[in-house]
């Protein structure tokens, strides 16, 4: 097929030059120093394609020809570049924002990136197929990471600072260091019970340190999650 293309532009290039070679006139400049009346007042009438001179017939009609094949022939590999590259633009800004935001999750990247999170999905599986990410199930959350970027055994740390409910909680206690589980609960509104569960989580994984009072028990944060916190300003 590809030889075949190429043999029939050749032989339409090759019509339209012998069909040049014959025409059979020539057009020279106008002279002010001819004798004689000039017609300076534009065409004396329209022509329809049909009355033009055959060469210019041919000419016209093998132009065509060449656009329609040319069209029809890298039309679809001009797409598909253009396609490719801006999906390679997408998925860089996505693998980007997953370096600059370790732990984030698929809700967040699709809100702060604008990506609908459809084609964010896709990405994101193209990316795990190529080895550039990982994904880190925790619960009903997948917390994103670049691979190699973060120690495995601090990657579910840093998804608990990306969750929202921890991420609050966390704030507080940045805020607040000594307060206790009640006040903690206060301030978010949320039931004891959970918020100790949240808690016991930290101490687990060692992001927070925790002392009693006698009446209460209180925290503040490692300075490791003072440091995350302070570089990605959250």
């Amino acid at each position: 097929m590809k030889h075949v293309s190429i043999i029939l532009l050749f032989l339409l290039v090759i019509v339209v030059n012998i069909t040049f070679a014959q025409a059979g006139y020539s057009v020279e400049p106008h002279s002010s120093i001819r004798p004689g009346p000039v017609d300076s007042l534009g065409a004396d009438r329209d022509v329809s394609f049909f009355e033009l001179p055959l060469w210019i017939q041919i000419a016209e009609i093998s132009g065509f020809l060449v656009a329609l094949f040319s069209a029809i022939k890298f039309g679809p590999v001009l797409v598909g570049k253009v396609k490719t590259i801006l999906q390679t633009k997408i998925r860089a800004e996505i693998l980007e924002y997953i370096r600059r935001h370790p732990g984030c999750t698929i809700a967040d990247l699709s809100k702060k990136t604008g990506i609908n999170r459809g084609s964010v999905k896709y990405h994101l599986s193209v990316l795990v197929i190529e080895r550039k990410i990982v994904r880190k199930k925790e619960g009903k959350l997948m917390f994103l990471f670049t691979n190699g970027g973060t120690d495995p055994e601090k990657k579910r740390m840093y998804g608990y600072i990306m969750s929202h409910p921890k991420q609050e909680m966390l704030k507080i206690i940045q805020n607040e260091p000594g307060i206790s589980n009640k006040d903690i609960a206060e301030r978010l509104g949320l039931d004891r019970s959970t918020v100790y569960w949240h808690l016991q989580q930290f101490l687990d994984e060692e992001m927070v340190e925790s002392n009693w009072d006698g009446r209460n028990r209180n925290y503040c944060l490692t300075s490791e999650v003072e440091e995350i916190l302070k570089k990605y300003r959250i």
